[in-house]
């Protein structure tokens, strides 16, 4: 895990064409949670200088962005160099560049850094480290059925599309859990997550469709017994409806979770970055979560989505008229980037457990 390496360090993102732009959320989700990485500039020479406090969504900070990796370093002094998906494509001289100034670089995507002679090369003349974060440790681990022996309760964060915000409603409602006291993990599946800062990360597109299950099995496991958490929130990756997508079924049912927040977008009709091609036409949230839920397992928990996030109070009110037209089933509905949404998702999950689990908040010392 990066946190074992780095602590609010300073980091700079090289990230040309991906400022501001929904493709860039992994940069929105870094300076909002992590814990890891503390940014102190972007580097996008197509948005040099907007506000990122009114252009990014969620993020509130200001954070300058420059228009070249050299610029930024005239500037700001960070001690980490954080790329985008093709940043070695687009990027080559910059990472060169960030290397020589003994830089460490955390590379997302798939193109490996430790797979190029010349940067590894500088890298050890520069000691500077080399993060491939997809460049997963060979993972061939089946599943074993230790799911049903897990203690802690599994909140999945479910979601209808790509890029609606599932992993920040996973670590919002993991912040606003530990805020209430319960003691709660963060379980990531995507390289973001990881450089939030979490109990327990794997990159799930890295790993072989045979050995999924096996490696979210053991996420959750592996945080059960070393963390001994209250509950786990599970970050969910796409959508079991989405064409290009429903591999993330391995997610649903190897994680075996006691209760599912759904994410939606009700204006979404298409899954967006993909063609337009009618076979990428979005499910009804309503039909979503009833396929979700019939998806249970015959010896595993009984699914059940608890509560819709969404974003924006036009969804809010949209969903909150589908409800009353019955044309959505009866959830609380909440924002997680804004005052009060965590809360009414947690809520939701925390009276369904207790419901339906007999889950009870562990007292702290002070109470007891």
């Amino acid at each position: 895990m990066l946190q074992n390496y780095y602590k609010n360090t300073n980091a700079v993102f090289i990230a040309h064409g991906y400022v501001a732009e929904l493709l860039g959320k992994t940069i929105n989700g870094v300076i909002m949670h992590s814990t890891v990485f503390n940014v102190v500039a972007l580097v996008d020479r197509y948005k040099e200088g907007i506000d990122t406090s009114t252009n990014l969504p969620g993020v509130r900070k200001k954070i300058p962005v420059f228009s070249s990796l050299e610029e930024a370093l005239k500037y700001t002094k960070p001690k980490v160099a954080i790329l985008m998906e093709n940043s070695l494509n687009k990027s080559y001289d910059e990472i060169k560049l960030a290397i020589t100034n003994k830089l460490d670089i955390i590379n997302p995507g798939f193109n490996f850094l430790t797979n190029n002679p010349e940067l590894k090369t500088t890298a050890q003349e520069n000691n500077a480290k080399l993060f491939d974060l997809r460049k997963a440790d060979t993972i061939d681990r089946y599943p074993d059925g230790k799911i049903l022996d897990v203690k802690s309760k599994v909140v999945l964060v479910a979601g209808t599309d790509c890029g609606l915000g599932k992993r920040t409603a996973a670590y919002e409602l993991y912040m606003e859990a530990n805020k209430q006291g319960i003691k709660a993990a963060f379980a990531a599946t995507g390289q973001t997550g990881i450089m939030l800062g979490c109990d327990g990360g794997i990159v799930f597109d890295s790993i072989s469709s045979n050995f999924v299950a096996g490696a979210i099995e053991k996420l959750i496991w592996d945080i059960d017994q070393e963390k001994k958490p209250d509950v786990i929130f599970l970050e969910g990756q796409a959508s079991i409806m989405h064409y290009g997508g429903s591999c993330v079924l391995s997610i649903l049912h190897a994680g075996n979770p006691h209760a599912i927040v759904m994410v939606h977008d009700e204006k979404r009709k298409m899954h967006v970055e993909y063609s337009d091609s009618p076979i990428f036409k979005m499910c009804k949230l309503k039909d979503e979560i009833e396929i979700t839920e019939k998806l249970s397992l015959p010896g595993g928990n009984k699914f059940k989505v608890v509560a819709v996030a969404t974003i924006g109070d036009d969804n809010i009110e949209t969903l909150e008229e589908m409800k009353a037209n019955g044309e959505l089933q009866n959830l609380p509905i909440g924002d997680a980037r804004k005052e009060g949404g965590p809360k009414i998702l947690l809520d939701a999950v925390l009276n369904y457990l207790s419901k339906e689990y007999k889950w009870e908040r562990r007292k702290s010392p002070v109470e007891t």
